[in-house]
């Protein structure tokens, strides 16, 4: 019987499926991310509108008089207070030198408000000054167009009639607001000159003189009889010993001394 033969077949290494090249694109940097200025964008400033000159010298005068007043009052208070000593039956210096410190810190109150004032009132000075010069300006050139006109008028021209006869109403008028200009600058200008000493006599101005002044007079008399012709020197030299040893103003060593005399 033939034998079967076989045959075998092997098959053949498959290759490996090789995927299709892929190119890798590799990431690029990140540029730097630059930083964003912020415009700041400013708003737009309005014109800042010039206080007309009579509103602003109007407030100046308000702050001046009530400035006056409580210069007046503080006058006030120190006269009560000379009063008041001369009715007490023991005066101790002390207490006259506690109840002037308080007087004295009203008075630099008082110097600190009258700076602003004073501000004020060069404002206003300035402002009417500005507004004399263009007044007077406006005068000088409307007298040299009218004489001009007024030469044109006697060579036999006889133009600008109308315009001859406005400048001569409105001359007058100018000259009428130039006179109330000066006088108002005149007056602000002594003001300024008033609060500008203000800080070296205060306390001068708000110390009452009445009083002191009719106890001198007594303090004479009585020294009169001990020291003659002398007697207003020496009562002079011992005001002036006590207001230096008691630390103390000469219209207080006036009460001082008039008390030490009617004791005796």
């Amino acid at each position: 019987m033939p034998k079967k033969i076989v045959l075998r077949i092997k098959p053949s290494p498959q290759k490996p499926e090789t995927s299709p090249d892929i190119e890798v694109v590799p990431p690029t940097p990140q540029q730097e991310e630059q930083p964003v200025k912020e415009v700041s964008l400013k708003p737009v400033e309005e014109p800042v509108q010039q206080q007309p000159v009579g509103d602003e010298l109007d407030e100046a005068l308000k702050m001046y008089d009530e400035l006056m007043r409580e210069i007046e009052r503080l006058r006030g208070l120190d006269r009560n207070f000379m009063l008041y000593c001369i009715k007490m039956e023991e005066l101790r210096p002390q207490l006259v030198r506690n109840i002037l410190s308080r007087l004295a810190e009203k008075r630099n109150a008082l110097l600190e408000k009258s700076g602003e004032v004073l501000e004020r009132l060069r404002a206003a000075k300035e402002a009417l000054g500005s507004e004399f010069a263009q007044v007077e300006e406006e005068l000088i050139w409307s007298s040299i167009e009218l004489n001009t006109m007024q030469l044109e008028k006697d060579s036999g021209s006889d133009k600008g009639v109308g315009i001859r006869e406005e400048l001569e109403a409105k001359i007058p008028e100018l000259r009428k607001k130039l006179a109330s200009l000066r006088n108002r600058l005149k007056m602000v200008e002594e003001m300024v000159k008033q609060l500008s000493d203000l800080p070296r006599n205060i306390a001068d101005i708000t110390t009452n003189k009445e009083e002191p002044a009719k106890l001198f007079e007594e303090i004479k008399k009585k020294y009169i009889l001990s020291h003659g012709q002398r007697a207003e020197a020496v009562a002079r030299a011992e005001i002036e010993k006590i207001a230096h040893q008691e630390s103390i103003p000469r219209e207080y060593a006036v009460i001082l001394l008039w008390k030490s005399l009617a004791n005796r």
